[in-house]
């Protein structure tokens, strides 16, 4: 039986692509947990829009499968060549399924080794690749919701409007964009086949950016009847998001190579707010949470008395409509409504009260709610926290969240066997390892989402509207130009925001002793995303 989760723990994971949220999150929430965590050569998940080595991922799989007590894989990497290469068609169903293949391969060699796999069904849109595709981007997703209302919602009335929008689209793309959805359903389909055979064995299908109405629809009623008609429905999910998926599945591999399953409490800040409809998702929040849960392996129950964590979150208001207040060069509400007292001061009740409290932040898309990480920095609660998240989608947010406070909660419950044999010094020195990953996590998560998401990002946007004639989507042969304004406006947000974490407690008897910003950069040529890396060292009280 597993006590812990020590050292000698080795899980083989194959992210959806390299960017920092699907390469390099699922690294640091292995250190939170204390395991080692073997990934794909960075080179061979290709970049933006130079796709990954699908043959390559393929062999490196084989070889890490061998030492792994666990694997997790990204079937878009493993069949595509990542996300952005799952809506294009330079791969066809043949190519695609010969690589996942492999996936069978693993299963008959190790049978007892669980896997865990995720699948992206498609946006409802096409990847916004330069200034006309941003275009073409928009008229693309209105097709798709147009098209839904009329079929399935039987609206009249709309023709005009479809042949108008028609129109506008080359022929081309939106030829490339329903073959492409065709070969991903096939591709759903035949991982569906494999979990319901036993080959897979816990199947995770994110529905990355959407809305209420849209093509997709249709698509994950075909998904969900044909889980039941396999009987995978205990196996198997649909639910809103992407990028996070790995580190989603990571934390449900956590629990099983420890046997423990966790128990998460989710708390809402208002009633409505369960209710909102987040921009880019197509159902309430409150569905969303469950899922999530759910698919990280917990187990959801009614009261912070009988769970291990919980989780407070920040919902979207619910009278704001899907833009919410995106544009806004300050990233809040500013809204009586939206309570933050209620979270904060029940995160610190509950804190006090020794319990563990992790914050999705929802409440905005692509940023933090800069009142609410306020508030939390200035009552110094927010380097106790479990876990934070408040990057892109709800679904982003929230599956980075759990993931990490599910890491931290297990090292906390079953901290005092990472040790093993290897006696007290050394399981000292590990608690240390661990404690000071999940902290430099905390604030890497608040320099990326609150720093630069709410905050830089605006201000390199408008710097390259007065200073280059470049999209921030593709920023061409001025990459070095842009990232040193992205790095230099972050380093200056962190020396004036470091004094507010320096002494701030780290959990249990810890304090941070020093925190520092080790990395800052662009991870691919636009201003999307940023890789931040904060190291912090603790000391004990």
């Amino acid at each position: 039986m597993i006590t812990g989760l020590p050292n000698q723990h080795r899980i083989a994971l194959v992210p959806l692509d390299s960017r920092p949220c699907c390469q390099w999150f699922p690294q640091q929430i292995a250190k939170i947990a204390g395991v080692r965590l073997d990934t794909p050569p960075i080179e061979l998940l290709g970049k933006f829009m130079k796709h990954g080595n699908c043959e390559g991922i393929r062999e490196w799989l084989l070889q890490a499968a061998e030492q792994a007590d666990g694997i997790v894989v990204s079937a878009d990497q493993l069949a595509f060549g990542g996300l952005i290469a799952s809506r294009t068609n330079e791969r066809t169903l043949e190519q695609a399924s010969e690589t996942l293949e492999v996936l069978r391969t693993i299963k008959a060699r190790y049978p007892d080794k669980p896997l865990y796999v995720s699948s992206v069904l498609m946006r409802i849109t096409i990847t916004g690749r330069n200034a006309a595709y941003i275009r073409y981007k928009d008229l693309v997703q209105l097709f798709s919701e147009l098209s839904d209302r009329r079929e399935r919602l039987k609206e009249t009335g709309l023709e005009a409007e479809i042949e108008r929008v028609r129109s506008e689209i080359p022929d081309g793309i939106l030829d490339d964009f329903f073959l492409a959805r065709r070969r991903n359903m096939a591709l759903h389909r035949l991982l569906i086949d494999w979990t319901s055979e036993g080959f897979i064995d816990y199947l995770n299908i994110t529905q990355e950016d959407a809305s209420a109405v849209g093509v997709h629809v249709l698509e994950q009623r075909e998904l969900q009847q044909y889980m039941y008609e396999r009987r995978a429905q205990a196996k198997a999910i649909l639910y809103p998001g992407a990028d996070e998926a790995t580190s989603t599945l990571l934390a449900r591999m956590l629990q099983k190579l420890s046997g423990r399953t966790l128990t998460v409490f989710p708390r809402f800040t208002s009633e409505s707010g369960k209710l909102a409809i987040p921009k880019y998702e197509d159902r309430p929040v409150e569905e969303t949470v469950k899922a999530h849960l759910w698919a990280a392996g917990t187990i959801v129950v009614d009261s912070p008395l009988e769970a291990d964590l919980i989780l407070a979150v920040n919902p979207p208001m619910d009278y704001m409509k899907n833009d919410g207040k995106e544009s806004s060069d300050v990233k809040a509400l500013f809204d009586s409504r939206h309570l933050l007292t209620d979270l904060v001061e029940n995160t610190r009740y509950q804190l006090e009260a020794g319990r563990r409290v992790a914050v999705a932040d929802v409440a905005l898309p692509n940023a933090s709610d800069m009142e609410l990480v306020r508030y939390l920095l200035d009552e110094r609660l927010f380097t106790r926290l479990s876990g934070y998240a408040g990057w892109n989608t709800a679904g982003n947010t929230l599956g980075t969240c759990i993931s990490q406070a599910v890491a931290r909660t297990l090292n906390d419950l079953l901290g005092a066997g990472i040790g093993g044999e290897h006696g007290e010094a050394s399981a000292a020195e590990a608690a240390r390892t661990t404690d000071e990953a999940h902290a430099s996590f905390l604030v890497s998560r608040l320099m990326d989402e609150w720093g630069y998401q709410a905050q830089v990002r605006g201000q390199t946007q408008k710097w390259i509207a007065a200073n280059l004639t470049v999209s921030p989507w593709d920023l061409e042969s001025h990459y070095d130009i842009v990232n040193s304004v992205v790095v230099r406006q972050l380093e200056e947000l962190f020396a004036a925001t470091s004094p507010l974490l320096a002494g701030a407690a780290a959990g249990g008897q810890a304090r941070i002793a020093e925190v520092k910003l080790a990395e800052v950069r662009l991870p691919w040529n636009r201003i999307f995303e940023v890789h931040v890396e904060a190291q912090v060292r603790l000391e004990r009280e």
